[in-house]
């Protein structure tokens, strides 16, 4: 007897499904919101907005990455979040009306979701849920920007970089052995995320490997002891 197979979709109703924003949606409401969103693709490195540009749309990640950050004055960028798969951003200029606060960059090749704010309003006028999900997500931000500010001002680099590197570790799999294999990075794309430099974050990285927390191979890194880094996370080495 013929094997039947049933096939994968991979529509847009279904990819909305399971991010957290549209939460308890029912059926008709979700195919309701796929004929208000534009769907563009981005490669690596493209700037989607700038600090100072109006905010009329809102941004969900469906695959890939993206770099929130700020330019200071004297020229130094300071990276603020990033933003992947399920999450979404640019919601703040939407809701007080000011220009955008933050620099928004793609950090690899992505595919994005963008809604117009007379779209989203009307969506969330008739939608309450909607509503209360975005107020969770910018409570969880804010609680994240403060333990952010936490980090920079109680952990040297060495702190902060276990911190990165143990982050990043919630998006990564486990192998048999327990090791956690990370995107790969450049030490500068690095270095942005923690506020330091590029030579700081080689040294560091070589003093992870020498204490045995993570092995590299070339610009992957693999965390070999999530433990010793989560330890790293709350005690500031000299």
């Amino acid at each position: 007897m013929a094997v039947q197979t049933v096939p994968i979709r991979t529509t847009l109703e279904e990819q909305l499904r399971k991010i957290p924003l549209f939460a308890g949606l029912d059926d008709e409401s979700l195919r309701l919101l796929t004929t208000r969103f534009r769907r563009r693709k981005f490669g690596a490195g493209a700037a989607l907005f700038h600090e100072g540009d109006p905010g009329q749309t809102l941004y969900i990640v469906l695959t890939g990455s993206v770099l929130i950050q700020r330019v200071t004055k004297d020229m130094e960028t300071v990276h603020i979040a990033q933003r992947n798969a399920g999450d979404h951003f640019g919601e703040l200029a939407l809701f007080d009306d000011l220009p955008r606060s933050a620099d928004a960059e793609t950090g690899s090749a992505c595919e994005l979701l963008l809604l117009d704010r007379r779209d989203l309003m009307q969506f969330l006028e008739a939608h309450p849920p909607v509503a209360w999900n975005i107020i969770r997500s910018l409570s969880a931000r804010i609680r994240e920007s403060s333990e952010q500010a936490v980090r920079s001002t109680s952990l040297d680099v060495l702190g902060r970089l276990a911190a990165f590197l143990y982050d990043q570790c919630a998006t990564a799999t486990p192998d048999a052995a327990k090791a956690y294999t990370l995107p790969r990075m450049t030490n500068e794309q690095i270095a942005l995320r923690i506020n330091t430099s590029r030579e700081s974050v080689n040294r560091r990285l070589s003093r992870l490997v020498m204490m045995r927390v993570i092995a590299r191979d070339g610009r992957t890194i693999v965390v070999t002891s999530l433990q010793k880094l989560r330890a790293l996370c709350s005690i500031a080495l000299p």
